[in-house]
């Protein structure tokens, strides 16, 4: 009974502390060369960015990878590359106790990581030879590792001195480093292995260790391969292939300008009878913006809108590259040119209705001063002169240029149609055919006028409450038109490279155009439903 219970004693120790690492025959014989071989691989790159050594003894003589197995020189383009890359120092550190920085150049900074791989699998070689090691002696060596291998990749991912070590080598420090970020993660697995149950550990403990040893042996390929991935140089010389593409881009482009010449030329008689009615067209908006007391001229609307849709079909088109980019600067011209023609009368309807409001907020004020100009017995002429000199613009402008037409001798009916064409606003329209009426069949004035105060009173008070009920559909219009780009910007702000690879590809193109499409016809769609006619 005494042994049995010191058994079971001994087997409750084992399961709650983890059986010891001392156990030899963890791996099988083929995962312990493949272990040694990826070892001597790593070794292999160590000496390669090791640029104290010369290069006639860096030559790779496998052992344990095989008899078959021939020795490998060192890279040629890490010959050329590594002087460079020792005199590159990237990243200090303090020296320790006795002060000091510590200057690691960029071939020490990828040797480290490289290092501490292969004492990693020496660790692993030693427990599967019988190396005296408990499991908490080797869960602390191993979250040693890679505690370090965390700090070894943060600086290789960083930008010290703004240089990028992705592009190291030629382009292959960016597969090293995703190398190297999964071999972080299977020494993880390793770590993890630990927490299952003392017959299950040592199935996952192997597969990670040998998860290491496979992305080892591919960091190796990475590193003599003879096809880096080389980013591209602008300083570079272009090919025969790059040439040949440019010239049959410009061929194109001209072609497609010369056949727009053409259309053009064979339809010379429509396109100058339509530009002569748009400059006639023109010269009524000229006459338009003068009534509207503002000297613009015209042609500087069309000319800037259509300078600002070709900004963004040359940005656009940039993006794009290639033909695609060609036409998409032809389709912002369109564009520009479309909506610089119509752009004059756009801007001259807005102008006219945000005065015609002015006007209106000012008409009780002037309708007022008339009825009791009226009343004390002036006539409609001093009272307009009065509402002139003690109103303040617009409607004071409006009123003195009626005056002013007057005494040049033209009928006072004739002038207030002037000022009614001027302005658009209804109740300015019920005022002047009111006087129009008033001066040829005869009526009294003073009570239109009253009638009218009382008009604008009640309107003013409908329309309060209108905005009032009508205040969701226009917050909601502006969320629709606002949220969308703030969303964007936020993505902007923590994704930049990938927000600037999207949006300056075809695709992202084409989606950003037909975003700016559906926004808008959204916000005009909820501002149809907030609006009231009465």
């Amino acid at each position: 009974m005494k042994f049995l219970k010191r058994f079971l004693i001994t087997v409750l120790i084992s399961g709650a502390s983890g059986i010891a690492l001392n156990a030899q025959g963890i791996f099988t014989t083929n995962q312990s060369d493949r272990i040694a071989c990826a070892k001597e691989r790593l070794y292999a790159i160590y000496n390669f960015l090791d640029a104290s050594k010369p290069t006639d003894q860096k030559t790779f003589e496998p052992v344990a990878c095989g008899s078959g197995a021939k020795a490998v020189p060192m890279p040629k383009y890490l010959d050329k590359l590594l002087p460079e890359m020792d005199m590159r120092r990237l990243w200090q550190v303090s020296a320790g106790e006795g002060g000091g920085m510590e200057y690691y150049s960029e071939a020490e900074m990828w040797r480290q990581p490289i290092g501490l791989i292969f004492n990693f699998l020496e660790l692993m070689e030693q427990i599967n030879s019988g190396g005296a090691y408990t499991t908490a002696d080797t869960i602390e060596r191993i979250t040693k590792f890679k505690t370090q291998m965390i700090v070894y990749i943060d600086r290789l991912k960083s930008r010290p001195s703004n240089y990028e070590l992705r592009d190291s080598m030629e382009g292959r420090g960016r597969s090293m480093i995703a190398t190297l970020d999964l071999i972080d993660a299977e020494m993880g697995s390793v770590l993890e292995s630990f927490k299952v149950s003392p017959w299950l550990w040592r199935n996952r403990f192997r597969k990670a260790v040998m998860g290491v040893v496979t992305l080892s042996n591919s960091l190796y390929g990475d590193m003599v391969t003879t096809k880096p991935l080389v980013m591209p140089d602008p300083k570079s010389k272009h090919t025969t292939n790059d040439i040949a593409i440019t010239i049959f881009m410009l061929l194109g482009t001209i072609s497609v300008f010369i056949s727009g010449y053409m259309l053009v030329s064979d339809r010379n008689d429509q396109i100058s009878k339509a530009i002569g009615q748009y400059m006639q067209k023109s010269s009524v908006w000229a006459d338009d913006y003068s009534r509207q007391f503002l000297d613009i001229n015209v042609k500087y609307i069309v000319l800037g809108t259509l300078f600002f849709f070709c900004v963004l079909g040359a940005l656009f088109g940039m993006g794009a590259g290639g033909f695609t980019g060609v036409l998409m600067f032809a389709v912002f011209f369109a564009m520009g040119l479309t909506f610089g023609l119509k752009m004059p009368g756009i801007i001259l309807g807005v102008l006219k209705k945000r005065r015609g409001e002015k006007v209106n907020a000012q008409l009780m004020d002037a309708l007022i001063l008339l009825s009791n100009s009226l009343k004390s017995g002036m006539d409609i002429v001093q009272g307009f002169d009065m509402v002139s000199r003690d109103l303040k613009p617009p409607i004071s402008d409006e009123f003195s240029l009626v005056i002013k037409n007057y005494k040049l001798g033209a009928p006072f009916e004739k002038a207030l149609e002037g000022m009614e064409d001027r302005i658009e606003s209804r109740l300015l329209s019920y005022m002047v055919k009111a006087i129009v009426l008033q001066r040829q069949v005869g009526g009294n004035l003073t009570k239109i006028f009253e009638r009218i105060v009382e008009n604008i009173r009640e309107e003013s008070k409908l329309e309060e409450k209108l905005q009032a009920m009508t205040a969701q559909q226009r917050i909601q219009a502006i969320v629709v038109g606002v949220m969308p780009w703030v969303m964007v910007g936020v993505m902007f702000m923590f994704q930049p490279d990938t927000m600037i690879n999207f949006y300056t590809s075809t695709i992202g193109i084409v989606v950003l155009f037909m975003c700016i499409v559906w926004i808008g016809i959204g916000i005009k769609l909820v501002n149809k439903l907030g609006e009231i006619k009465v």
